[in-house]
């Protein structure tokens, strides 16, 4: 990402602590700390059921076998579960179809920490345009903003809105200088111009022409438009939950179960499926591996350290002032400063919500502009200097005439957390079929028979917008090399999935941050 190359190579930051930020996201990340971490509002009443699903020993193969229980790893397993289901191909098989591993109790990473925004503002299509072209970024772009219509869609259909709190509201994106304002409208009339139909609902305002019923009044404009909010951990559960019903013989949830190595399966243990997965409970062998860790994946993945690096990033639940309306359903919220950005939700009233604020940020008013949250792999402690300006940023962007006194029975700040996002050196996921350079193991990854290693990781921040539809891009490629999916069906896959995003030889061997050698070449 642009900002991460700015941080890195910044003046006025010291080189010894650019250099230690350098190191740190090229080191193994490892796994996640399963005994301390801090608590997420999205985590307060953890699913009854799945929060710490495990057999009772752990089955000793799998087809397929997932790591991480976030968004994607959901979707991945949805789609395969589902594509085998109506097979011609299907049959009882003597070992589960799919096994998700995940290293502490259900989607207790990303997903379960984010800010619950599916929400996609469009700055980035001048950048893809110019460093992919202009079908290119049509591409890119449509990919994002199909995440919204598809995750309301998948909520809806099963019958998990209300669950869910899934909701489609405006986005309302608000700039408080002059500078900031003039490059947002430049970058939104490259949208409007490149995709017009796509860009329809986008509208700017400026000046006394911003509604009053924004309630933002130091804003020097803002830039509208369609996203969605949910509970992202209620979904994924809820997701899971079903699946488990529908595929009890099939599909099997491990948690607190890290992964410790991967290895060529030598014959040893009687299997004789590809991979041996060692793991905190004993090994499992599989056919195939796909990683969905995000922050995590360059534990496993070696030949990834410097392309996907971990960055912390910080979330808070707050209650809302005494004068600020009820917004739940209409808008979600961006605040773009001169230095930095915040991201803004509010709930709905509910069994297990009371119109709270969902708002994470501060990240440039991190220490170091941010610095010393880069390369960060925990979630276990909080940055001061994020929680000081989360605490009280508010009441400032909104005017304190707006947004009034907190309520006396309730503390402000109701909960403050951190989790880990995965970002990607060129700032796309990483999603496909990986090979000996990357995962250091000798195998052949053309030998889709024997099967393979893949990944879906790396949302660079933005997984609402990235993770869904890379799971299920990932999770289609591996049908394919099954013969579940055919050709045909493949071909029109990579239609609506950008190429830019796929694992190649080229890209694992050029992605790489400012300062890491272009040293490993891959052989995909």
């Amino acid at each position: 990402m642009s900002f991460v190359g700015a941080l890195l190579s910044d003046p006025s930051i010291p080189l010894s602590v650019r250099q230690a930020a350098l190191a740190r996201a090229v080191t193994d990340p490892g796994i996640p700390d399963p005994r301390n971490s801090t608590k997420s509002f999205w985590l307060k009443d953890p699913h009854p059921k799945l929060a710490r699903l495990q057999s009772n020993t752990l089955p000793s193969e799998a087809e397929v076998v997932i790591i991480g229980s976030g968004i994607s790893g959901t979707s991945i397993a949805k789609t395969i579960l589902e594509a085998q289901a109506t097979s011609k191909s299907k049959g009882k098989s003597r070992i589960p179809k799919v096994v998700i591993l995940e290293a502490r109790d259900v989607c207790s990473g990303a997903t379960g920490r984010n800010g619950g925004h599916l929400l996609e503002t469009a700055d980035e299509f001048g950048e893809y345009v110019d460093r992919f072209g202009l079908e290119a970024a049509r591409k890119l772009m449509r990919f994002r903003l199909a995440h919204l219509p598809e995750i309301l869609a998948v909520v809806d259909q099963l019958g998990l809105t209300a669950e869910t709190q899934a909701r489609k509201v405006q986005f309302l994106s608000a700039y408080f200088d002059d500078e900031t304002w003039k490059e947002a409208l430049e970058r939104l009339a490259r949208f409007k111009e490149g995709l017009p139909a796509e860009s329809a609902e986008w509208v700017a305002y400026e000046g006394d022409k911003i509604p009053k019923k924004f309630l933002i009044p130091t804003a020097k404009g803002i830039v509208a438009g369609p996203a969605g909010a949910i509970w992202p951990y209620k979904l994924v559960t809820a997701l899971l939950d079903r699946l488990t019903r529908e595929y009890p013989n099939e599909f099997l949830i491990e948690t607190n179960t890290p992964v410790t190595a991967i290895s060529r399966n030598d014959g040893s243990g009687g299997s004789k499926l590809k991979y041996a997965i060692t793991t905190s409970r004993g090994t499992i062998h599989a056919k195939h591996i796909i990683h969905s860790t995000n922050a995590h994946a360059a534990h496993l993945l070696p030949g990834l350290r410097g392309r996907i690096y971990p960055i912390r990033g910080q979330m808070s639940a707050q209650a809302p002032g005494q004068k600020f309306p009820d917004h739940s359903r209409q808008h979600s919220w961006l605040f773009t400063y001169e230095r930095g950005f915040d991201y803004l939700t509010q709930l709905p009233k509910g069994p297990s919500s009371n119109n709270e604020m969902m708002f994470g940020g501060g990240f440039a008013q991190g220490k170091g502009s941010g610095i010393d949250d880069l390369g960060i792999a925990t979630d276990s402690e909080l940055s001061l200097y994020c929680d000081i300006h989360l605490s009280g940023a508010m009441s400032a962007v909104f005017s304190r005439e707006n947004w009034g006194a907190v309520p006396s029975d309730s503390p402000a700040v109701k909960m403050m957390w951190t989790g880990n996002m995965g970002f990607s050196a060129d700032g796309l996921p990483w999603v496909g079929k990986v090979g000996a350079s990357v995962t250091g193991r000798g195998e052949d990854a053309r030998n889709a028979q024997a099967g393979a290693e893949w990944i879906s990781a790396a949302f660079s921040g933005e997984g609402m917008v990235h993770a869904w539809l890379c799971g299920k891009a990932v999770a289609r490629m591996l049908l394919a090399d099954e013969g579940v999916v055919s050709p045909e069906e493949l071909a029109k896959d990579r239609s609506w999935f950008p190429e830019q995003m796929l694992v190649t030889e080229k890209r694992v061997r050029e992605a790489v941050l400012p300062g890491v050698e272009k040293s490993i070449t891959a052989k995909i």
